[in-house]
Parts: structure tokens; C-alpha cells; sequence
């Protein structure tokens, strides 16, 4: 036939769903995965793109048993420690009430380990949130988010006596 095109049939993608926790979102990079078909289990080396979002799709071409493109939705584990909030992560520190009166530090490590101090300044309100620069989760780009660190007071279980009733006078004339 005049003038007709011939069109090549459309490649087969191999497609898979691939759950990460996110730490795995924190370190992006290579990783070595399993895919199972019918002739059994394949070993893949696989790229985690910086910023990868739970959702994503992301397409590998021609890892996939018999030359086939592989097609990855990702997906990312709720983390019972961290709330994702895009680069942002936010957490909750615990410190006792008198750093929270009277100032001081707060020890603890960030999604990938690494262990920091930020500062508490006196007179710091339960709830407040301290910035981390830098400690949060890569954007495609390669910026790092920022970590912000919810502050939660707990009263110590030993209290003089001498101090509840400085306390006590305090609450009636405050």
C-alpha cells in the first residue's frame, strides 16, 4: 500500500511495585533487587532517584528479564518515628522540664543516624519545634530538606519538697 506506515509493536514493560522505607528516600542510589516471574528470581541492579515520592513511577530500561524495560512504582512505608512533610521531616524529642526552663541542649540523631545537639534556649514552650538545616530528605535537585524537632517535656518523678513549694508560691503569684 502507497504511503502507509509501518508501526513497530509497542515495547513490553515488566512492571513491579516496590515498597522503601524511608531511609531508602534519605540515601538514594544504586540497590540490587529481586524480581520474580515464571522462571524464577532475577537479581537487578536499580538506581533510587534523589526525591523519589511514594508513588512515583520510574522506568529502567532493559533490566528487566529478557531485555524488557522495567517499570517501578514505588512506594514508601509510613515511618512510625518520622512525618514526611515534602524534604521536611519532623520528629519529637523528649527532654525533661527544667532544660525547658532553664535552657540547655537536646541530643539525637537524624533519619540516617548521624547524631546531632540542638539547643534549647530558656523558657522554651512543651511543643516548640527546633530547625536542623540540612537533615531532612533530598529534593530531585539534590537540596536537602530541613529536620524540625517537636520538643516534649516530661516532669521529673523526683521533686523536693523544698522546690514543689517554691513552685506552688510561684503558680499563686504568676
Amino acid at each position: 500500500m502507497f504511503g502507509a506506515r509501518f508501526q513497530h509493536p509497542m515495547k513490553q514493560h515488566a512492571r513491579m511495585t516496590l515498597w522503601i522505607t524511608l531511609l531508602d528516600v534519605a540515601t538514594p542510589g544504586p540497590r540490587t533487587i529481586s524480581i520474580g516471574t515464571n522462571t524464577g528470581t532475577h537479581n537487578v541492579e536499580i538506581n533510587i532517584p534523589q526525591g523519589i515520592e511514594d508513588g512515583d513511577n520510574v522506568q529502567y530500561q532493559g533490566i528487566a528479564p529478557g531485555g524488557q524495560d522495567l517499570v517501578i512504582n514505588f512506594r514508601v512505608h509510613p515511618d512510625q518515628r518520622w512525618l514526611r512533610q515534602n524534604t521536611t521531616l519532623v520528629t519529637e524529642a523528649s527532654t525533661s522540664f527544667w532544660v525547658l526552663v532553664a535552657g540547655g541542649t537536646v541530643t539525637l540523631a537524624d533519619i540516617r543516624g548521624n547524631k546531632l545537639e540542638l539547643t534549647v534556649p530558656p523558657k522554651t514552650q512543651p511543643g516548640t519545634m527546633l530547625r536542623a538545616k540540612g537533615r531532612g530528605l533530598p529534593d530531585r535537585s539534590g537540596n536537602t530538606g530541613d529536620m524540625l524537632v517537636r520538643l516534649v517535656g516530661r516532669i521529673p518523678p523526683n521533686i523536693s519538697p523544698e522546690l514543689m513549694a517554691a513552685i506552688e508560691k510561684e503558680k499563686e503569684t504568676g
